[in-house]
This record gives C-alpha cells, sequence and structure tokens, in this order.
C-alpha cells in the first residue's frame, strides 16, 4: 500500500468521524427537528383530536383530526418542497391526492358515523 493511498484513507476516516460528531450535537439535532415543522404543526392538531376522542367526544375529535389532515393538504401545496420536509414524500400531486382524500375521508366519516354510546 502506498502512503498516499494510506493518507487519503486517514482523511476520509477523520471526514466521517468529524460529520458524526457534528450529527450528535443536541444544537444541530433540534434545529434538524424544528426543520421539520410542518410535519410537527400537523401531528400537534392530530394529537389534539386525539385527546379530544379519548376524552369521549368523538365527533368533535374527529373533526380536528380531520383539519389536521386538511392543514398538511394545504401545507404541501404552498410550501416549496425545500421546507415541507417529511410532509414531502412522493410527487406534489400524489401528496395531495392522498392527503385530500384522507381528509375528506375522515371528516365524511366524523360526520356520518354515529358517536359511540
Amino acid at each position: 500500500m502506498s502512503t498516499r493511498a494510506g493518507t487519503h484513507r486517514a482523511a476520509a476516516s477523520s471526514r466521517w468521524a468529524a460529520a458524526a460528531e457534528r450529527r450528535l450535537m443536541p444544537a444541530s439535532w433540534l434545529r434538524a427537528v424544528f426543520r421539520q415543522w410542518p410535519l410537527l404543526l400537523v401531528l400537534a392538531v392530530i394529537a389534539v383530536g386525539t385527546v379530544i376522542v379519548a376524552d369521549n367526544h368523538f365527533r368533535r375529535g374527529t373533526s380536528i383530526i380531520a383539519g389536521g389532515i386538511c392543514l398538511a393538504v394545504v401545507l404541501r401545496a404552498v410550501l416549496p418542497s425545500g421546507v415541507a420536509g417529511l410532509l414531502k414524500v412522493r410527487s406534489r400531486a400524489i401528496d395531495l391526492l392522498t392527503l385530500g382524500f384522507l381528509g375528506a375521508g375522515t371528516l365524511i366519516a366524523s360526520l356520518i358515523v354515529p358517536p359511540p354510546s
């Protein structure tokens, strides 16, 4: 093995080690989490709806969950792909159709299905 190849490997491994250390820092982890604010906002609305359903308000909570999914549709439609974060799964059209059907179906179910007695 030549000295140049060994030096190249050592430099590459130190770059990987430095990148791994940066990824484990709490500040960079928090920045990465808060970059996903569209998904966090949608999940917060859905969590509120779930708590309301658990509090025995079926129709109101399910409507809020449907509202959270519809919020995801609006955010995916309005935000650029770089900002949409984890709301971006496939192409914009497929994401909008999928979330739209899910949101509309959940809203219809919340209005049609009788609440448990």
